[in-house]
């Protein structure tokens, strides 16, 4: 007897390690597209690339020199099934709002179209949407101005939907977005005053994955050797403008010399879209300052529902922004010519935006020549109006003494493309402010028409930024590395659930050598707790001194505490007892760490090619890993929904009277409460069943055939919780065990 529980032990210990080892040779497996081939070469010393000196650029006056403007938008989502937003905002972006900034340079990061179907749950490319895209920047004419480096677009993860590769057909990005490849884009502006490089990186999976399995982004090796060369061209540049459409926080980085950290210390902002705001205002504000590398990670709300689009000034290196509303009235705009939709210029409100002095929440000390604002002699603002306007300051609340003057400019080149720099300037004497607080300045715009804007930013002389206070608006979100997250709790839930939810209670259970005289001694521990429990309960209700019923409380809390980790601990143990259960819970626990979640047809536009497999650490589809954190998220849902299982199928399985005394069984345990059972069942259906539907509706049959921590899941969870909780004589189950003599007696 002794030796087949050893041997039963033994050769538990032997697969539970064997599967793991098989699923650490995943893991690595699954990242090794992050890493550099050859790690040999080349240097991984940090980039901290030399700064160009700004101590010799000129004092802020009244002179127009010196100012670099654009614009950034994302989120377009062109779709000729939702008949608002979207186009139609684009199209009076390009109209009305592009030739009233008139800037150097537009930026769109990602998300071009929509890609989906009329019902919105499969991707699919639509040629019509690429050609609205087409025909709105055609009938704007923004790719042709400055030779064509005015107006650049990058891919977002719709416009990747359903992509087999680059040079898919159905890579419509190739032939009707402005930039037409894949890979981002290098682009420096030189001006009399300086350069000022924007690099644009694609985050997008090298296989565009169908719906929902593309929300994250990732660079690989590859593409971080790409990044580091355009870095590398922009080391010399007054700042550095990074561009992706996924924020830091939902990519995953890779390495080639150099970790993304290292190279984001010669950034100044980091540019993105993809959250849209999320929901409920949690990312009404989704920026955040990275003090260690030193730089602003600004996401934008969306051009598709928002109608937003945000304006950059780069005033003698002094990097500031504001963003604007489109003034469409209703948003989303409804647009009932879909993809035929054509509009008019629309009358706009002023656009304000302060470069001097700089808004203290963006300040940029390891970029930005903040001194100059104590050597400046006038305030600064940036007006662009339909018409004429005028300005007024205030500071502090109180009207600013010398009235605002126009000393704007438009300059043209030989082709004819304008820039408007429409600057307002005002005499100060920042030494009246430099005393150590945080004021505030206010500039109101009113046009011709009647139209105003008012802005409010604060602002200091000190080099660190005043507090943005974001942290439940966004801000929080933007300083995590969801990749961490998701690894990290992944890893720590599934070795929790595996070794004290199913290993250590087999080992347990084998090693007892009297498992019915153990399981009598329980019963008789649990009986007794119990009863404390019922009494302390009497207690607590008769009582009605403060004292005394705190203290009471604090017992009960303490013994009920005590009595439900005991009596989940029999359960597990007695749950472990059983093989038609236990062996289907630990196939299911090494499911997870050793085999697919699900196979399936990913990229259905591929055909065979886009058969691929989901694990719990990436995707292996045509003969290669895809490092997609989107497999941790369907991992965790698993993780968590097996955790359930595996701790509420112990108590049900196990007969009542193993923790409750007979003599009071009138009462029904927690467990077996409609509420409880109910709450399990459609825990299931929403981690489980919905799920498994969405897969199978999005990757095929296959997907059930071969879901082995989905499908397969789901249909055990759906027959234990049947057999054990739902069917009428599970709630009448009785323990095997004989109640010990005398129980009734002590307990009363």
């Amino acid at each position: 007897m002794e030796t087949r529980k050893i041997l039963s032990q033994a050769v538990l210990v032997l697969v539970t390690l064997l599967c793991w080892l098989y699923g650490f040779h995943l893991y690595t497996e699954a990242n090794r597209p992050l890493l550099r081939e050859d790690r040999s070469l080349g240097s991984s010393a940090s980039n901290t690339l030399p700064r160009p000196s700004l101590d010799h650029l000129p004092a802020l006056d009244d002179s127009n020199d010196g100012i670099l403007t654009f614009i950034h938008a994302s989120d377009i989502h062109i779709s000729k099934y939702i008949p608002q937003g979207g186009l139609i905002h684009f199209l009076h972006f390009l109209h009305t709002a592009v030739p009233l900034i008139s800037p150097r340079l537009v930026t769109i990061t990602g998300d071009l179209t929509d890609g989906k179907d009329q019902q919105k749950l499969i991707s699919l490319q639509q040629p019509d949407e690429w050609k609205a895209y087409q025909r709105a920047l055609d009938s704007s004419g923004v790719k042709d101005r400055f030779n064509g480096t005015f107006y650049r677009d990058q891919r977002g993860n719709h416009d990747c939907f359903n992509v087999f590769a680059s040079d898919s057909a159905d890579n419509y990005f190739n032939t009707y977005s402005a930039a037409k490849e894949v890979g981002g884009y290098f682009l420096e502006i030189k001006e009399s005053f300086g350069s000022y490089a924007f690099v644009a990186s694609d985050g997008c999976p090298r296989h565009g994955f169908a719906r929902p399995l593309n929300f994250f982004g990732y660079l690989d090796a590859q593409g971080m050797q790409l990044l580091e060369g355009r870095l590398e061209r922009a080391k010399d540049a007054n700042h550095t403008f990074l561009l992706n459409h996924y924020p830091v926080s939902t990519m995953l980085y890779g390495r080639y010399n150099q970790t993304f950290a290292q190279l984001a210390k010669g950034v100044s902002v980091f540019l993105c879209g993809h959250l849209h705001q999320l929901v409920g205002g949690i990312g009404a504000q989704l920026q955040a300052y990275k003090a260690h590398e030193g730089y602003w990670e600004l996401e934008i709300g969306d051009m598709k529902e928002h109608a937003l689009y945000r304006v950059y000034a780069v005033d003698h290196d002094l990097v500031s922004f504001v963003d604007v509303t489109l003034p469409v009235g209703r948003l989303p705009m409804p647009n009932p010519m879909m993809l035929d939709a054509k509009v008019e210029p629309i009358p706009h409100p002023p656009v304000v935006l302060v470069t001097n002095p700089k808004d203290a929440r963006y300040l940029l000390p390891q970029h930005e020549p903040l001194g100059i604002m104590r050597r400046s002699t006038h305030i600064r603002a940036l007006v662009w109006a339909d018409s004429t306007a005028k300005v007024e300051m205030k500071i502090d609340g109180v009207a600013h003494p010398h009235p605002a003057v126009y000393r704007g400019k438009q300059t043209t080149d030989a082709n004819g493309d304008t820039v408007k720099t429409p600057l307002w300037v005002a005499p100060w004497d920042p030494a009246q402010y430099d005393d150590g607080h945080v004021h505030e300045l206010e500039v109101t715009a009113v046009d011709a028409q009647g139209k105003s804007t008012m802005v409010r930013i604060p602002f200091h002389f000190s080099p660190e930024p005043v507090p943005l206070d974001n942290g439940s608006r966004g801000g929080w979100i933007m300083r995590q590395s969801f990749p961490d997250i998701f690894r990290v709790s992944g890893l720590i839930s599934y070795l929790l659930m595996a070794v004290l939810l199913v290993i250590v209670p087999r080992m347990y259970f084998v090693a007892l050598a009297e498992p019915r005289a153990w399981m009598a001694a329980r019963t008789l521990a649990h009986h007794k707790d119990e009863a404390r429990v019922r009494h302390l309960r009497a207690l607590v209700r008769g009582n009605v001194n403060p004292l005394a019923l705190a203290k009471l409380g604090l017992a009960l809390i303490g013994e009920q505490t005590k009595f439900l980790v005991a009596t989940q601990f029999t359960a597990q143990v007695y749950f472990a007892s059983l093989p038609a259960f236990f062996y289907p819970a630990y196939f299911f626990t090494m499911a997870l760490a050793a085999l697919p979640l699900f196979t399936g047809l990913l990229i259905p536009s591929a055909g065979p090619l886009g058969v691929g497999s989901v694990y719990a650490y990436g995707v292996f589809i045509a003969g290669e890993w895809a490092p997609l954190l989107d497999s941790w998220t369907y991992a965790l849902a698993s993780i968590s929904a097996l955790m359930v299982l595996l701790v509420y199928l112990p108590v049900a399985a196990a007969p009542p009277a193993l923790f409750y005394s007979p003599y009071v069984m009138s009462r029904r345990p927690w467990y077996r409460g409609v509420a409880v059972r109910l709450a399990v069942a459609v825990y299931c259906v929403m981690y489980l069943g919905l799920p498994t539907l969405m897969t199978v509706y999005t990757y095929g049959f296959a997907s059930i055939v071969l879901g082995y921590s989905r499908a397969w899941l789901f249909g055990a969870a759906a027959v234990a919780l049947y057999v054990l909780d739902w069917r009428p004589s599970a709630a009448q189950q009785v323990a095997y065990v004989q109640v010990p003599s005398g129980v009734r007696q002590e307990e009363e």
